[in-house]
């Protein structure tokens, strides 16, 4: 029992590192505890690694995945070198949060040293449970928003700035609790357990609809395509079974119960429906110029803009006339621009030694989630393998190549991801 509480303990360190930023958001801007800005989140990492060290440091350590682990340091080496070499002609950045962004991932990594990869299936129950606690922590947040109205995105809105929201992170945080929950589900017994996961994963569903991110919903296509085509014969065959239909049939009972007592359910998924179409269709037409439904006008979606003038500008500047070999090499400098495009910041800021590494990065996880759907190492890995479909899509729609939150990500991945035995583990 005491090393089952020590597992869970340090899957919810875990937990509190790689996805932070939904119970951030929640207990900082939306209960108000805790000071206001990015000191509340370094704190907030601090318990999540005091949660994750063991007592006794003095144990087995466990080898990481060590291809994804050189491309990741060497990106993490030259980004170093940059900062203090070759920093940006625009301005230099803060030191402080700069050197936070090159140690805590270091100090994430070395704690999750020490957790064995057999005893990964605590972190996904863990992740069910704390990502589904956001979840209900989003809907209290915007429940008790005076300002927010059906249609408009579910997110926490800022202290610091009322009309400012990350509705990404409560995206992503569904779409973990997605995966999990089923992940999971095929391994318990239990007809009530079951029904429980299910119904986690389909109000999951719901949460994402309220976030209405274009990117989650075609990630989460993405993925049940995926798991058709290494899945669909197994799917096919179980399908019929007594357990399965007797399952299914309770949930759609459930479901009908809820959409029939609660009308509001139906509204708000219609509301959003429509106004997902329509955003849908002022992303391709700022991107194109292409109208998809003549009988909505279309117009500039802002949070777009900004990387069709990021394509643009790497066009003209490293592939046009004004190019030259010097920026292509060595780019513009450290955090020169802002792209939210982090493949072309890559470039551009660290020239072809950021590309090299940072995308290589990428490259490695494909191949290894290739790997992972056909031959999983664990209930773990096959988490992960899906849900890295989120990321390499990220690298095309948001966030930096040098940023703090992703890198924990990215340790997380490099410390779990395909690791098949404990024969790689050191002693």
């Amino acid at each position: 029992m005491g090393d089952e509480l020590k597992y869970y303990r340090q899957a919810l360190g875990i937990n509190m590192i790689w996805n932070a930023y939904p119970i951030v958001f929640i207990v900082r801007d939306s209960f108000g505890i805790g000071p206001a800005g990015s000191a509340f989140t370094v704190l907030y990492w601090a318990v999540g690694l005091l949660f994750l060290i063991p007592f006794n440091i003095f144990t087995r350590i466990y080898s990481p995945n060590r291809i994804l682990l050189v491309s990741w340091l060497s990106f993490w080496a030259l980004g170093l070198a940059y900062w203090h070499y070759y920093p940006s002609p625009n301005g230099g950045t803060e030191r402080t949060r700069e050197t936070l962004t090159y140690v805590i991932p270091i100090l994430f990594l070395f704690g999750l040293m020490f957790y064995p990869p057999e005893k990964s299936r605590y972190i996904l129950v863990i992740m069910v449970f704390y990502t589904l606690f956001a979840s209900v922590g989003l809907l209290y947040g915007i429940a008790h928003d005076p300002n927010w109205h059906f249609g408009e995105r579910a997110a926490i809105k800022f202290n610091a700035n009322t009309n400012n929201s990350n509705p990404h992170a409560f995206a992503n945080n569904a779409i973990c609790t997605i995966i999990a929950s089923l992940v999971v589900v095929g391994k318990v017994n239990g007809f009530f357990k079951k029904i429980f996961y299910y119904l986690a994963a389909i109000f999951s569903l719901g949460i994402l609809v309220l976030t209405r991110t274009n990117s989650s919903f075609i990630s989460l296509g993405l993925m049940t395509l995926v798991f058709l085509f290494f899945n669909g014969k197994g799917i096919i065959k179980g399908f019929f079974q007594v357990k399965v239909l007797a399952t299914i049939a309770a949930i759609w009972a459930f479901l009908v119960f809820i959409l029939s007592q609660f009308t509001f359910a139906t509204y708000a998924l219609t509301a959003y429906y429509q106004t997902f179409a329509k955003r849908f269709n002022n992303v391709i037409y700022t991107f194109s110029g292409m109208q998809v439904d003549e009988e909505q006008v279309a117009e500039i979606d802002n949070s777009s803009i900004n990387r069709v003038y990021s394509f643009k500008y790497f066009r003209e500047i490293f592939l046009g006339e004004e190019a030259s070999l010097g920026k292509i090499l060595f780019g513009e400098g450290y955090k020169a621009h802002f792209f939210d495009v982090p493949s072309l910041e890559a470039i551009v800021n660290q020239g072809l030694l950021g590309f090299l590494f940072f995308d290589g990065f990428f490259f490695l996880l494909g191949i290894t989630s290739l790997q992972q759907f056909m031959k999983p190492a664990n209930d773990l890995s096959k988490f992960m393998a899906y849900f890295s479909i989120v990321l390499i899509l990220g690298i095309f729609s948001g966030a930096r190549p040098i940023d703090l939150s992703m890198w924990l990500v990215y340790v997380f991945y490099i410390r779990f991801f395909g690791i098949y035995s404990l024969k790689k583990s050191l002693s």
